[in-house]
C-alpha cells in the first residue's frame, strides 16, 4: 500500500523532479578526469552567488525597467500626460521584439563573461563587465525605442537607458555583496565537520576552515587509522576510521572532509563515501588526492585548498524555493487559522491542569535538537509514564504508539483523531526548524533505539509537518514502510511532489484515517 501510494505520487511529478540515485542502492560514481584545473584557486561563494540564476533574471528586469523608464520619460516629455502614456496599447509586435531584446541581452552577457567565474573574480572586474554589458544592450535597445518614435532623441535615449540599466545592476551586485558579507553570516549555523586523517593534509585542511567564508565549520574531531603528530592540539582524535559509522549516528556532524593518501587508503576512502552516502552526509576531498590535474566536479574551498563536494542530498537552489514556499504558507495559515487556535487553546486549557502547548525536544536537520510545539494531548506527566506502558507499545521497530492510551485526555482524544494538535508546529516551520512536508521529527527515545546508520539520513533534510507515511495510513503505516517512504522522498524530493503530499494529506486529515 505504501509502495503504491508513493509511486502515484511521484509518477505525476516525475516530470519535473531530476532523479538522483540513492547512495544506498548504486555505488557512487569513481572521479573521472575533465577540464578543471586542480591548482586553480577555488571560486570564492561570493562569486558564485553574483552568477546565480536569481542575478541573471534581475539583470533582465532592470535592463526591462531601464527601458521602460526611458520610453516614459520621453512620452512624457512629448505628450505631458500620464494618461496618454497609459493608454498605449502593447501589440503582438512589440511583445515579440521585447523578446528578442532579451534573447540579445542574454547573449550579450554570455560574450562579455558578465557570469564567468573566473571573469569576475574581482571588483575592479565586475565595475568594468557591468557598464561594458550594459552599454551594448544599450545599442540594441535604443534602435527599436528610435524606429518606434521618431521624436526620441538617440543619444539623450541610450545615455539614459545606459544610465538606468547601468545603475540596477550594479545596485542588484550590491545588494548581493552586503547579503553574503554581512547578512548571511549573521543568521549561518555552523556546520560541523569530522576529518578522515591526521597527517599534513588533514592539518591544512584544518587551518583552513577558518577562512572559509561560505561556511561557519566546527570541527568535531579526527579519526585515522594510523593516528600522525601533525594535528595534535588541533582537535581531538576520535578513533580509527572503521568507528566512523559509529561516529555518526552518535554526534552531529554535516560533513565527512576526507584527507587520506588516497594510493595507500583506497579501500578505505571507498568505505567512508558509502557509509556517508548511507547516512546523507556531504563528503569533501581534497583535490590533491588525485594525480590527475582535471575534474569536473563541484569545488569548493578558500584559498589554494580546493576541495571536491559529493552531495549525498538535495543541496541546490529549488531548496530555497521550498524554504520560501514553507514560510509564506505557514505565515498564511497561522493568519487565518489564529481564531481556530485560540478556541483550541481555551479547550485545552479548560479542560485539563497544565500547559496549552506540549513542547518536546526532537531532533531536526543534522541531529540538531529543537521543541516541537504541538497542543497538549496528554496528561502533564505523560513522558515520564511512558515507560511503564512500553510493553504496550503497538508498533515494531523504535517508535511507540498505543491506539488506547491511558494518558490521553478527552479533548486530546479529538484533536489527535483529527490533527489538530499539529497545527501549532507552523510556527517551528516559520522560525525555519521544521518543513511542511518532511521526515517527521523523532524524539531522543526512538532515535537511541537506531541501530543501523543508514537511518541517519533521515536527519539530511528538515523533518516536516506532513510526509508520505502520513498519507500512505499516516499511523497505520509500519517501521519499516515508514522509513523506506522517508528515504524515497529525500532521494526524489520536487515541489510538485511537496504540494501533492499536501493536497493528499488535507484528505487523509478529512477522512480520518490512521490517526490516533
Amino acid at each position: 500500500m505504501a509502495e503504491e501510494t508513493f509511486e502515484a505520487i511521484h509518477q505525476a511529478s516525475s516530470g519535473t523532479s531530476r532523479m538522483r540515485t540513492s547512495p544506498r542502492s548504486a555505488p557512487l560514481a569513481p572521479v573521472l578526469p575533465g577540464d578543471f584545473d586542480g591548482r586553480a584557486p577555488a571560486v570564492p561563494p561570493l562569486v558564485r552567488q553574483l552568477a546565480s540564476p536569481l542575478v541573471r533574471l534581475f539583470d533582465q528586469a532592470s535592463l526591462c525597467a531601464a527601458l521602460f523608464a526611458t520610453a516614459y520619460s520621453f512620452a512624457i516629455h512629448h505628450d505631458g500626460s500620464l494618461g496618454s502614456f497609459l493608454q498605449l496599447r502593447i501589440s503582438v509586435h512589440n511583445l515579440l521584439a521585447v523578446l528578442a531584446l532579451l534573447l540579445t541581452w542574454r547573449l550579450i552577457f554570455w560574450l562579455t563573461g558578465l557570469y564567468h567565474p573566473r571573469l569576475t573574480r574581482t571588483l575592479t572586474s565586475v565595475m568594468v563587465k557591468v557598464p561594458l554589458s550594459a552599454a551594448l544592450c544599450t545599442l540594441v535597445a535604443v534602435l527599436p525605442l528610435h524606429t518606434g518614435a521618431q521624436h526620441l532623441d538617440p543619444i539623450t535615449s541610450a545615455c539614459l537607458f545606459w544610465f538606468l540599466g547601468c545603475s540596477l545592476m550594479l545596485a542588484t551586485r550590491v545588494c548581493v555583496y552586503t547579503y553574503e558579507e554581512n547578512i548571511r553570516p549573521a543568521f549561518r549555523k555552523p556546520r560541523t565537520v569530522l576529518i578522515c586523517g591526521t597527517g599534513m593534509r588533514a592539518r591544512s585542511a584544518t587551518l583552513e576552515l577558518p577562512d572559509d567564508r561560505e561556511f561557519r565549520y566546527h570541527l568535531e574531531g579526527y579519526v585515522d587509522s594510523t593516528p600522525q603528530p601533525e594535528c595534535d592540539g588541533l582537535a581531538p582524535y576520535l578513533g580509527h576510521v572503521s568507528d566512523l559509522e559509529m561516529l555518526l549516528m552518535r554526534l552531529p556532524v554535516d560533513e565527512v572532509l576526507i584527507a587520506l593518501p588516497i594510493k595507500s587508503h583506497f579501500n578505505e576512502i571507498e568505505q567512508i563515501i558509502n557509509v556517508c552516502g548511507r547516512g546523507g552526509i556531504e563528503v569533501q576531498y581534497s583535490l590533491d588526492l588525485f594525480t590527475a590535474a582535471a575534474t569536473k566536479h563541484h569545488h569548493v574551498g578558500a584559498g589554494d585548498g580546493n576541495r571536491v563536494v559529493l552531495e549525498m542530498v538535495h543541496r541546490d537552489q529549488r531548496l530555497l524555493v521550498k524554504n520560501i514556499f514553507d514560510r509564506i504558507l505557514a505565515s498564511l495559515g497561522l493568519l487565518i487559522l489564529a481564531p481556530v487556535l485560540l478556541l483550541i487553546a481555551l479547550a485545552v486549557k479548560l479542560t485539563s491542569n497544565g500547559p496549552v502547548f506540549f513542547i518536546q525536544q526532537r531532533y531536526g536537520l543534522g541531529k540538531r535538537m529543537f521543541g516541537m510545539i504541538k497542543f497538549r494531548s496528554m496528561v502533564v506527566d505523560a513522558e515520564a509514564r511512558q515507560a511503564a506502558l512500553e510493553h504496550l507499545n503497538e508498533n515494531d521497530g523504535p517508535t511507540f504508539k498505543i491506539k488506547q492510551d491511558p494518558r490521553v485526555t478527552k479533548v486530546g482524544s479529538f484533536l489527535r483523531k483529527t490533527s489538530l494538535d499539529e497545527l501549532p508546529q507552523l510556527f517551528n516551520v516559520v522560525k525555519g526548524e521544521m518543513s511542511l512536508v518532511g521526515p517527521r521529527p523523532l524524539p531522543e527515545r526512538d532515535v537511541r533505539r537506531f541501530s543501523e546508520a543508514w537511518l541517519m539520513r533521515r536527519f539530511s533534510v528538515k523533518p516536516g509537518i506532513t510526509g508520505l507515511w502520513q498519507v500512505s495510513g499516516r499511523s497505520l503505516s509500519d517501521f519499516d514502510n515508514l522509513i523506506k517512504l522517508d528515504l524515497r522522498y529525500i532521494d526524489r524530493w520536487s515541489l510538485l511532489l511537496d504540494i501533492k503530499i499536501l493536497l493528499r494529506t488535507f484528505s487523509a486529515v478529512v477522512r480520518r484515517r490512521g490517526a490516533y
